[in-house]
């Protein structure tokens, strides 16, 4: 065979070599490491959601134990208090019924729950743009509760 088409051959060769070490490798150690990174996240958050439970369960714990501890005339007198949160209760989820919706009272029930600043700030702004177009209510009521635990 012709020594330049062996030499060209090579080339080639080492080219595709090239090509695959300068552009595909580092394409598919990118994904390898989202995916692993996206699965830390996704136990992580996982865990939180256990703990969360946990704290949950424990402060249920506490309360029932405490109003159980608690003497009767103590009891009779935060019945009225119970049924004072139901009807607010009742309100919420009206105002989170995307038949019902204005946007003035989700903003305000965002405004008074204690989230925080910057996914208050997230959620008025879907609001918002659900006021302004009707396709999107039924998204952002949905964020609405997620994140207000509803």
């Amino acid at each position: 065979m012709n020594k330049n088409v062996l030499i060209g051959i090579v080339l080639i060769a080492l080219a595709g070599a090239g090509y695959y070490q300068f552009s595909m490798k580092p394409a598919q150690e990118a994904a390898a490491t989202a995916a692993a990174d996206a699965k830390a996240a996704e136990e992580a958050a996982a865990k939180a959601a256990e703990e969360a439970a946990a704290a949950a369960k424990k402060v249920a714990d506490d309360a029932a134990a405490a109003a159980a501890a608690a003497p009767a005339p103590a009891a009779t007198e935060t019945a009225p208090a119970t049924t004072e949160t139901a009807p607010a209760a009742t309100d919420a989820m009206a105002a989170l019924d995307p038949a019902n919706f204005d946007a003035a009272k989700v903003n305000a029930m965002i405004d008074a729950s204690a989230l925080d600043a910057a996914l208050k700030t997230t959620l008025k702004a879907g609001v918002d743009a659900a006021a302004v177009d009707p396709t999107k209510v039924v998204e952002a009521l949905a964020a609405v509760k997620t994140a207000m635990g509803m």
